[in-house]
């Protein structure tokens, strides 16, 4: 059954985060989330937030250390924007967004290679 995706706040960006099978986290940025993450929409509001403060000091920003996803809102897909070579685990995430990321479990590892597609969940 596919997942069903939304957009919380159509017009603004929201990034969310998942853990996949191998404990590493991913970034989702400018796009539908997972339906049942609406209900927590504060929490990944609280995470979003807290990575932009952090930006710079979290976030490296080349090469990213997390698979990071994004979609512009108008096409039905999420890509994927880099494959770090030590991609960062659920486990040194901070709290606030470990929280949130627990909440989406991916059922691949992400080094493998794929691409979502909205109208059709996750492939």
């Amino acid at each position: 059954m596919a997942t069903i995706l939304r957009h919380p706040r159509p017009g603004f960006t929201w990034d969310w985060w998942a853990v996949d099978t191998e404990g590493f986290l991913v970034q989702f940025s400018g796009g539908p989330a997972p339906e049942h993450l609406l209900a927590h929409v504060d929490r990944v509001d609280a995470a979003a937030a807290w990575a932009e403060e952090h930006r710079s000091s979290w976030f490296n920003p080349d090469p990213l250390p997390l698979h990071a996803f994004s979609c512009n809102g108008e096409l039905p897909t999420f890509t994927r924007n880099g494959v770090p070579d030590s991609p960062l685990r659920l486990s040194d995430a901070p709290a606030v967004i470990a929280e949130v990321a627990v909440l989406v479990a991916l059922s691949k590892p992400v080094r493998d290679s794929w691409t979502i597609y909205l109208d059709q969940g996750w492939v």
